[in-house]
């Protein structure tokens, strides 16, 4: 891959991400997030800088989903209920209305915000039919996953409040 990376190199754009330190970035948020968050970001990036773009979005988007997960079983203190939820039909949209449901229009826009790409770029990549994710869509996503956490880190008390 390095070689064929070299003949390449001057017709992409690479974007360096130096080893371990966009792990280092995500590592505060590991333990309120929890094992399912940390397996999956550290994926992502793993996928990213392996040059694997598609599975890269798709790790970011199911970190972002650990988040969302992560909050809801310590807003509603039964892991097992949630889990049910999840595992659901639309288990995913159920979550999240859960959280930011009642949350005020702020929360919810910014909240949304976060998640349109992620879950758009996990759910197509998800699929069997090609796509066109590229190495643009893969740093976005990981970036958009760093805000993110950083966004249900700072607003946890109002996304967990029951």
């Amino acid at each position: 891959m390095g070689r064929t990376w070299l003949t390449q190199a001057p017709d992409e754009q690479f974007i360096p991400i130096g080893p371990g330190r966009y792990e280092a970035m995500l590592a505060p948020f590991r333990d309120r997030f929890g094992p399912g968050f940390q397996e999956r970001e550290e994926q992502a990036i793993q996928c990213y800088r392996a040059g694997a773009f598609l599975a890269c979005c798709v790790m970011a988007g199911a970190a972002a989903e650990s988040i969302i997960l992560a909050a809801a079983i310590a807003k509603e203190k039964d892991e097992g209920q949630i889990l049910k939820m999840y595992v659901g039909a639309q288990g995913r949209s159920r979550l999240e209305r859960f959280l930011v449901g009642t949350a005020n229009e702020h929360v919810k826009r910014e909240f949304d915000g976060f998640m349109v790409l992620l879950k758009y770029w996990r759910d197509e990549a998800a699929h069997g039919k090609a796509t066109k994710i590229s190495d643009n869509e893969a740093y976005l996503a990981l970036a958009l996953l760093l805000r993110f956490a950083h966004f249900a880190n700072d607003r946890w008390a109002e996304l967990t409040q029951p």
